[in-house]
């Protein structure tokens, strides 16, 4: 990351720590990431990559044993239904690393948009406060398997004209 780059991310970092209420959030220049501690269990890890250009977004939700339970098989194809077209995870994808039970969230952004403008610290706030979301209820599912994941959709949200968030009709479309 050149000079400017990282002199607009410390800046970017700044205004989010205002408008997350969260104070000395700290971009770490030596690897180019910011670590949010909301709560004891909540932990958003931003990473600035593609030289950058894109700020990845990420948090742990679990860490599952899956070779002690029977409900495998069920767990990895909810996460991968909740993937498809990522319209159950609001842009996210949901990832497990097998060997180690590993279970994250993780989203990218671009830094810049198409009119060359850096990214704002409200659209970076409400895709990590999203993510989190998401987050919340994959543990709660996958801890407890008393929450099933939402597609985030409130009910005074209206989709707009074209626009599914069904992903079996927007496959059934797609065919």
């Amino acid at each position: 990351m050149d000079e400017t780059q990282q002199a607009q991310a410390e800046l970017l970092v700044e205004s989010l720590g205002r408008y997350l209420n969260i104070n000395d959030l700290i971009f770490d220049d030596e690897d180019d990431t910011c670590l949010i501690h909301f709560d004891e269990t909540n932990l958003v890890t931003l990473t600035w990559i593609e030289e950058g250009t894109l700020i990845l977004i990420d948090e742990f939700i679990t860490t599952l044993s899956l070779q002690d339970r029977s409900d495998r098989s069920a767990i990895v194809e909810k996460m991968l239904d909740a993937n498809v077209f990522w319209m159950q995870t609001k842009g996210a994808t949901l990832s497990m690393h097998t060997e180690s039970g590993t279970v994250i969230a993780a989203r990218q952004l671009p830094v810049y948009g198409h009119d060359g403008m850096t990214i704002n610290a409200e659209t970076l706030g409400l895709a990590i406060t999203d993510l989190m979301r998401l987050a919340s209820e994959w543990r709660s599912l996958l801890e407890t398997g008393e929450s099933t994941p939402t597609d985030f959709e409130t009910p005074d949200e209206e989709i707009p004209d074209g626009e599914q968030n069904d992903p079996e009709e927007f496959l059934e479309n797609r065919a």
